[in-house]
């Protein structure tokens, strides 16, 4: 039962509070204990709620689940000088008298929780969301396949990373709305990648069970494909034209009188931003998805 509440808690929770980084960036970095220069609070919010949300994801991995609830209480621990900067100083923290009690009441309960739970699943990486007379995963090996799984999902945390930081620290003008196009991009091109990237039942292994995977995801991804593919190829001149319409209502509607932004820098959020979503969908699909797919217990293909 502490299983799923573990798994659940920890990630809903990272992925709620890292998203908020984004949609309450000023309060978030009102947050952040005064001996960070000012300069890099930007960078440390943004920064941080990137690497909650990853959190947040990979809690549900159950390779990764691990190594996630082991960075899970890394960062509890150190986001205890930010716990006391909300707790000591009241301008810090955005919201009327109960709210702010209420916050206060309920942070330090809140962490202390969530570093049972990153204990747990850390001590219990066996650990399930699936009942437990299902066969269980084991999690990542921390061998030659565990480093290469991990520098390659440090490479595409960086990589996001440093795109969110160059919207940051780039042209002053409608950040939230930056923020909604780069995840909009990522989210597009992951698609696409797991598209390309969903594996196929194999119809030479025989079934012994009157129940059939379902393979509706394999049809569709495969129709989409050749539709993507051959829409592609038709209209490929078109394609630049299109992508720089894009970019030029992106600008206007990132930039302001006071401070507009060129059509590059939006042109550049666009393709920058898609591709990383394009490979990390796929990559994502290939490394972990695939094993997911397969039938559970008393199912055949």
């Amino acid at each position: 039962m502490f299983d799923r509440i573990g798994i659940l808690v920890l990630s809903i929770e990272w992925i709620v509070f890292g998203s908020m980084h984004f949609s309450m960036t000023a309060e978030t970095i009102r947050m952040i204990p005064n001996w960070v220069p000012d300069a890099y609070k930007p960078m440390v919010g943004i920064t941080s709620g990137m690497l909650e949300v990853t959190i947040g994801v990979l809690v549900l991995v159950p390779l990764t689940r691990k190594w996630a609830a082991a960075v899970s209480l890394f960062l509890l621990i150190a986001y205890i000088p930010a716990v006391y900067q909300i707790l000591a100083h009241d301008a810090d923290f955005a919201g009327g008298t109960l709210l702010q009690t209420s916050f206060r009441v309920a942070i330090v309960p809140n962490n202390v929780f969530l570093g049972i739970c990153s204990v747990y699943l850390l001590m219990h990486p066996e650990a399930s969301l699936t009942s437990p007379a299902t066969t269980r995963r084991p999690s990542i090996d921390f061998g030659q396949a565990g480093l290469a799984i991990l520098l390659i999902a440090i490479l595409l945390l960086m990589s996001n990373c440093a795109g969110f930081l160059a919207i940051t620290f780039g042209p002053q003008g409608n950040r939230g709305t930056a923020y909604l196009w780069a995840m909009m991009c990522i989210a597009t091109g992951a698609l696409v990648g797991f598209l390309f990237a969903v594996p196929r039942v194999n119809p030479s292994v025989p079934s012994r069970s009157a129940l059939v995977a379902n393979t509706n995801i394999e049809q569709v991804s495969d129709w989409l494909t050749k539709i993507l593919v051959g829409v592609g190829l038709i209209n490929f001149r078109q394609i630049g034209g299109f992508i720089d319409g894009l970019a030029v209502d992106l600008a206007q509607s990132l930039g302001t009188q006071a401070a507009p932004v060129g059509k590059p820098f939006a042109l550049s959020l666009i393709v920058y931003f898609f591709v990383v979503g394009l490979i990390q969908g796929y990559l994502l699909t290939r490394l972990f998805l695939s094993r997911q797919f397969g039938p559970p217990e008393g199912v055949t293909p």
